[in-house]
Parts: C-alpha cells; structure tokens; sequence
C-alpha cells in the first residue's frame, strides 16, 4: 500500500509540474505565422475521398461504355393448329372408349315400344259421336221427310215444325212449354238421377190444340224420367187452337224434360 500511495502522489506531481511548465513557455508561431490567435489551416487537395460503404474490388475493370438493360422477354408464339391434320388417338384415350364400350355391352337393352300403324288405330279406336241434343235440334226425330222444307222454330225446350214459312208464334210456343213443366211431375222421377239427365219426346198438336201421338224421341237412361216426361204431354187437356193458317196443318212438337 505504501509503494501505491507514493506512486500516485508522483504521477500528480509530474502533471502539475507539466503544467506549470507549459505555461512558462508559451508556443505562439504553432501552425505557422500569422497575426492572430486564429489557427491557420492549410487545405492540401479539395478531392479528398469520402469513406465508401464496402471494399472496392480491384479486381473488376470498368468499361466506357456500359452495357443497356436487358430488353424484355418476346412474347411466345401460339402453336399454329392444322385443320387438314388427323387427330391421332393417345392410349389413354382409347382405353376409356374400350372401356365405355364394354359398359354400354353389359347394360340390359330395353325393348323399344311398339307404336301401332295409323291405319290399325284408326279401326281400334271408334269415333266418338255426340249425342247431345243442341238447343232446337231434334236427334232421332220421327217426322217425316216430306216435311223438310218446313221451317223450324225453338223456344228452349220446345221446338215446333209447322208449314213453309214456320210458325211464328213465340207466345203460343211459351204456352206449350207452360202447359209441359206444370204436368211434369218430378216425384215420379227416381231421385238416384244424375242432374242435368233429359228425356226427349214428340207429339202432335191437331188443330183444336189437343195433343196426338206421344212417343220417345230419344231415351235419357232414366226410365222413370222418360215415363214422366210422357205422361207430362198425355195429362195436358188442349194447348188452345192453333193460331196458324189452317193450310199449314198440324203442329210437330219436340219437347225434352230435364232432371
């Protein structure tokens, strides 16, 4: 500890001693002469080179003239397509089609349905004919053919042939339809009857207006309705007197009866 303590006491002693010396001579000419206490730098070269970031490579030489950048890639080409050529088959591909055929082999084939010839469903199929009477009409009628240049007239159910020029008495025509619906009597009929079923009858008004000659003109398949609508016609006394000139003769009535 002694030597320690002596040694730092020396080197204290030496650096006031340097001091105190430093300033007993002063150096004022340090740098060269000049008139002030201003330090006068002396620049050698203006190019001084600046620190570079990494090592130059001494061992690349550089050229003049460099080099441009490299110029983009050309776009490819589109590989032309012959149309004349003929496609030739890869064996992946007939494989597949050896073995679609194989599957469509081993498939059950359907029986195709027969369709008849036109001519053989023409006979096997009869046509339908409506039966249905229209409004006047008179389907299956008795009247005789000689008759048929008379003119026809209709008032819904009733329709009359009488003479040439047809009877034109709409209000007579009414009054047998009248006579018709109070002698019907609808408990006659059986009540199992479709609606809308009709009976259609003919008879004959004479001259004084009584009726003749009551018939079926065309059954409705309800026999207690077509027997109604007969006895309707047969319980009426007289019509009246026909209004008609008496060279047109007698009235043809064709009446229906609907359920």
């Amino acid at each position: 500890m002694a030597y320690a303590v002596l040694f730092h006491v020396l080197l204290i002693a030496g650096g006031l001693g340097f001091t105190l010396l430093s300033g007993l001579f002063p150096h004022d000419n340090w740098g060269g002469a000049n008139d002030g206490g201003a330090v006068a730098v002396q620049l050698v070269s203006s190019a001084l080179p600046l620190p570079a970031d990494r090592p130059p490579n001494e061992q690349v030489l550089a050229t003049q003239k460099p080099s441009e950048a490299p110029a983009p890639p050309a776009p490819k080409s589109q590989a032309t397509v012959d149309q004349t050529a003929i496609p030739i088959a890869t064996k992946m591909e007939e494989k597949k089609k050896q073995a679609d055929k194989r599957q469509d082999e081993s498939k059950p084939l359907k029986p195709a349905p027969t369709q008849p010839a036109a001519n053989s469903a023409s006979h096997s199929q009869p046509t339908k004919v409506d039966n249905k009477a229209a409004y006047g009409e008179q389907q299956a009628s008795a009247i005789q053919r000689s008759i048929q240049p008379q003119a026809v007239s209709s008032n819904g159910q009733t329709a009359v042939t009488s003479g040439a020029r047809g009877f034109n008495y709409a209000y007579y025509v009414e009054n047998i339809q009248r006579k018709m619906k109070d002698n019907l009597y609808r408990g006659e009929v059986d009540q199992r009857t479709p609606p809308g079923t009709r009976s259609y009858i003919l008879f004959t008004i004479r001259r004084d207006g009584s009726p003749a000659d009551v018939r079926m003109d065309k059954s409705s398949g309800s026999p207690t309705l077509d027997q109604a609508c007969v006895r309707a016609a047969r319980r009426v006394d007289t019509f009246g007197p026909l209004p008609s000139p008496p060279g047109d003769g007698n009235l043809q009535v064709s009446f229906y009866c609907d359920y």
